[in-house]
């Protein structure tokens, strides 16, 4: 019980411990994911109005340069005299040194101007054949021809179309390059690819100053890319093959799965054709979720283990007692050698009402055993009895009979009658006791009672014997002794009369017989014998022998209701005893 107990209630604490835990976890998780979210969101939101602002400025040199009267001028240039070019070439890089400084002024970003002129102007002759590979220092401007450049990929997507423009890396210089196409109305030549290429270079490393590129996590990851998707800059893994142009159409977050690990993805356009990306691993959100709750599980865990001894010792108190109480019955052997007052040391007011009840049980059951005890020893004398009455009966009988024969050998007629009186009462009263007689034969059982009752008192006793019909009974069967008992009664509450009359009336319908027993004598109080019947407390003496209880005792477990002995007065005064037998139809 106190194991089944400490299990159910260690059960209950450690189920609301653990929907405690799986509860705070997700409702923890979800917060932290929408707050990483967020965070990454802002992040990439931050870097693209960086993007925006810095490049914006990007644009707007290669539309000055459009309307710029001078370097049209200078483009113009073709006298086939080396200093002309020489003059127009400064020329033209005076100008995109003012364009620098403007950008300069407005970003506070060190770069440098590339022009690449297109083999077709003449001016492209007297410059030098240069590429980006070439060394030379920031914040200035440089001015050559496209011929070791024009087969390149970058100068192609540049020059694809007016005003088309291309990202990208250059890994020699560690450089973000920017190249755009550039026309100018000024100019009399005229090229289908437009007059060159502009290309601003800005070290890696300035840029990603001027941009916040902190972890959201301690493996966050950030990448640029251009319109093919070439890694511009990559913090972290590269997933640029990974991403689908369903990616770059999804709106942001996204769950992207790379490698069996899961990533919350944001991207964006920072302007046209450069894409911004922060990825998350979903690990590190678990590991920051479960990072604070581990001390959770040793609160739990601590938690659990001091409930535990808290819940050994509440079930020990509570089902102490009841072990005890259990012990205690499972001891008790015989009810009557147990001692009750062991049952009076528990303080549980549960306890208390068990044991009190246990208590009246025992002693109601002590007390049947006693009835049943007193009932087997009333039983074995009344056996006893039985067999010393019928000990030798035909000795008996064979001692009064030739007793009467002696008697009437010697003319006394009335001992010999007294003792073959005798001698049938005691036949009658031996042979099957609680056998059915005639009526008959219980009336002449009354005749030999009344001989002998004769022969010790001095009195004088008439038998009348009356019934509704004269063969009533030799028809009647009731139990011995039925009348026999009111017989004696009516002779010994009589025995200082000199003569004594007693009346038997029988009447007898189909369902039911009437007999009704009468002395002429003073009789005793007929409310009083009833109460006595009823076992009612009264002053009446109780004699030996049948007695009047007895005999409506028998009549009532042989006969349904209302059967039964009953006392009252006839209409002389004289007391009168009623039996009802109730018969079968």
């Amino acid at each position: 019980m106190r194991k089944k107990m400490f299990t159910a209630l260690f059960l209950a604490v450690f189920l609301v411990f653990s929907g405690s835990y799986f509860l705070i976890y997700f409702m923890f998780h979800n917060i932290l994911h929408s707050q990483l979210q967020q965070q990454q969101l802002e992040l990439l939101q931050y870097n693209q109005t960086i993007f925006q602002n810095y490049f914006d400025y990007f644009d707007m040199i290669p539309f000055q340069m459009l309307n710029d009267e001078k370097i049209g001028e200078a483009i113009n240039t073709d006298s086939g005299v080396y200093l002309d070019f020489f003059r127009a070439r400064e020329s033209l890089r005076r100008n995109l040194n003012n364009y620098l400084k403007q950008y300069f002024y407005a970003t506070n970003i060190n770069c440098r101007i590339s022009l690449f002129l297109n083999d077709a102007i003449p001016l492209s002759a007297s410059c030098p054949a240069g590429s980006l590979s070439d060394r030379y220092g920031t914040y200035s401007s440089y001015i050559s021809s496209n011929i070791q450049v024009s087969d390149q990929k970058w100068y192609q997507r540049a020059t694809q179309a007016a005003w088309s423009h291309y990202f990208f890396y250059n890994q020699e210089t560690g450089e973000l390059c920017y190249a755009q196409n550039i026309l100018n109305y000024y100019t009399d030549a005229y090229t289908s690819d437009g007059l060159g290429v502009i290309v601003f270079s800005i070290p890696a490393d300035v840029i990603l100053e001027k941009l916040s590129l902190r972890s959201v996590t301690s493996n966050s990851s950030f990448l640029i890319l251009n319109e093919d998707r070439d890694i511009l800059y990559s913090q972290g893994p590269d997933v640029s093959s990974h991403l689908t142009d369903d990616v770059f159409l999804s709106q942001p977050p996204t769950q992207l799965r790379l490698a069996k690990e899961e990533y919350l993805l944001d991207i964006s356009s920072a302007i046209d054709d450069l894409y911004l990306i922060f990825l998350t691993p979903e690990s590190d959100i678990e590991a920051m979720v479960r990072m604070p709750l581990h001390s959770y599980i040793l609160f739990a865990a601590f938690a659990l283990l001091l409930l535990a001894g808290i819940l050994s010792v509440l079930s020990y108190r509570i089902t102490a007692p009841v072990i005890s109480f259990a012990n205690l019955l499972e001891k008790i052997d015989d009810t009557r050698s147990f001692d009750t007052s062991l049952l009076s040391g528990y303080k549980d007011r549960e306890l208390k009402i068990l044991c009190c009840s246990f208590r009246d049980l025992i002693s109601r059951e002590n007390t049947l055993i006693q009835q049943i005890d007193e009932e087997h020893t009333a039983r074995q004398k009344a056996v006893l009895h039985a067999l010393q009455a019928q000990i030798n009966p035909h000795f008996l009988y064979n001692a009064l009979d030739s007793a009467s024969w002696m008697a009437l050998n010697k003319h006394e007629d009335a001992i010999a009658d007294v003792l073959s009186s005798i001698s049938n009462l005691m036949h009658y009263s031996i042979s099957h006791p609680d056998t059915y007689v005639p009526l008959s034969q219980e009336l002449q059982n009354i005749q030999d009672f009344i001989q002998i009752c004769c022969l010790e008192y001095p009195i004088e006793i008439y038998l009348h014997v009356s019934a509704s019909d004269d063969s009533l009974p030799e028809q009647l069967q009731i139990p011995k002794f039925i009348l026999q008992p009111l017989i004696e009664n009516a002779i010994l509450h009589n025995t200082d009369l000199p003569l004594l009359h007693i009346s038997v009336n029988i009447s007898a319908s189909l369902s039911e017989v009437f007999l009704t027993i009468t002395d002429d004598g003073t009789g005793a109080d007929p409310a009083k014998l009833n109460a006595f019947l009823s076992y009612e407390q009264t002053d009446l003496t109780v004699s030996s022998g049948f007695g009047i209880r007895n005999v409506n005792e028998r009549i009532r477990l042989n006969y349904p209701e209302p059967s039964g002995l009953s006392y009252t007065k006839n209409a002389d005064g004289h007391l009168t005893a009623q039996i009802l037998l109730v018969t079968a139809s």
